[in-house]
């Protein structure tokens, strides 16, 4: 049975190596151009050039709502104020996120509000964390692999 700071430690290392591989993968990618709308009321703006169906008031919510728990999440006592920023593009070849330097865009192939709401929180982390940060919870976090050992590697 593992103890609380193992698996403490292994939760750690699995959300350090998925933020840093969203972090590569996003920055190695370049963003397709593509025809932005401000949607009235959006914090965001949208590409729909083949006119996807979908939900403005929904994603909307899921916005808020993800940039809120995350917030709770980070820091429950004085949650930050979220508010990343990215042009969703509906009817993408692929469903992924890509950044070029300060520009995000997340691709949909169509409305799927769970991956949705994984790209607002993606996307919130990566703006949370800026370059320095970024590199220091890296380095921590190879640090802290290898002051530990699983007890199954000791074998």
């Amino acid at each position: 049975m593992q103890s609380p700071l193992n698996r403490s430690r292994k939760f750690v290392r699995l959300f350090v190596f998925w933020l840093c591989s969203l972090f590569f993968a996003s920055s190695v990618a370049s963003p397709a151009q593509t025809r932005t709308q401000n949607q009235p009321n959006l914090p965001f703006d949208v590409s729909n050039p083949q006119n996807k169906k979908w939900s403005p008031a929904e994603a909307r919510r899921i916005y808020n709502s993800a940039c809120q728990l995350l917030a709770r999440t980070i820091r429950p006592d004085k949650p930050p104020a979220l508010h990343p920023q990215f042009t969703l593009v509906l009817g993408a070849e692929n469903d992924e996120c890509l950044r070029d330097g300060a520009h995000v865009e997340v691709h949909l192939r169509s409305w799927q509000p769970e991956i949705f709401a994984q790209a607002v929180v993606a996307i919130a982390v990566r703006d949370l964390l800026q370059g320095d940060q970024l590199q220091k919870v890296a380095h921590q976090s190879v640090v802290l692999a290898n002051s530990t050992v699983d007890v199954h590697e000791a074998h």
